[in-house]
């Protein structure tokens, strides 16, 4: 995981760029948000993203992360709470599966480092459930926020030192569930009538991905 600092710096140019070629398309982005209700009418919003998680990760891996995941949003607010301007509210749900991995591990508590050649590696799965507040700047852009709670299930597999000196490393599981905060803030750019790219950063992840307003 040596390059993942610069793996993810290369994707966020990527998603800047196109974010940037979208906005400066010919089409004319015109200001929508003193206009309410003037946005695309979805019964649900549809988005499979990839996921880069950097904090929160699974005990001992201290690394970024990165998979995969869905989420749904399903409107209950077709214009407001600020009736004046062009927003509205969706609660926002779906999953997320990220993999971390490195090169040694950590024993049975975080002082006892096991450098033996061994590696670790673990899987996190995020369900949160947030509820979505969204802004349509123009006919392209929209920002959105996501104050929200999440379910965790981390799943840890690794190597410590063992009782039989003989053995000199055993391998070991561990999983556990938790609740969390997690919250973001992202930007949708319109490609077409029911279509968009969605970036979202916060907490603890950043995801790129395809919305699919149905």
């Amino acid at each position: 995981m040596t390059h993942a600092p610069r793996r993810i710096a290369h994707v966020c140019a990527a998603a800047v760029a196109v974010s940037v070629l979208v906005a400066g398309s010919p089409a004319r982005a015109e200001s929508i948000i003193r206009n309410p209700g003037d946005h695309p009418l979805y019964g649900v919003e549809l988005e499979p993203h990839a996921v880069f998680q950097y904090v929160f990760a699974p005990d001992f891996m201290g690394h970024l992360g990165f998979g995969a995941g869905l989420r749904a949003s399903i409107p209950f607010l077709g214009n407001g709470p600020i009736e004046t301007i062009n927003n509205n509210m969706a609660i926002s749900f779906g999953g997320d599966w990220v993999h971390f991995s490195r090169d040694w591990c950590a024993g049975g508590h975080p002082n006892a480092a096991w450098p033996g050649g061994h590696g670790c590696s673990a899987n996190a799965f995020w369900f949160p459930v947030a509820v979505q507040w969204n802004f349509f700047l123009t006919d392209i852009i929209s920002v959105f926020g996501e104050p929200g709670l999440a379910l965790v299930y981390n799943w840890v597999s690794g190597w410590e030192p063992c009782s039989n000196p003989a053995s000199p490393a055993c391998e070991y599981h561990r999983s556990h569930f938790e609740i969390e905060f997690a919250g973001w803030g992202g930007a949708r750019f319109l490609l077409g009538k029911s279509v968009a790219l969605t970036v979202r950063v916060g907490t603890p992840s950043m995801t790129l991905g395809a919305s699919f307003l149905l």
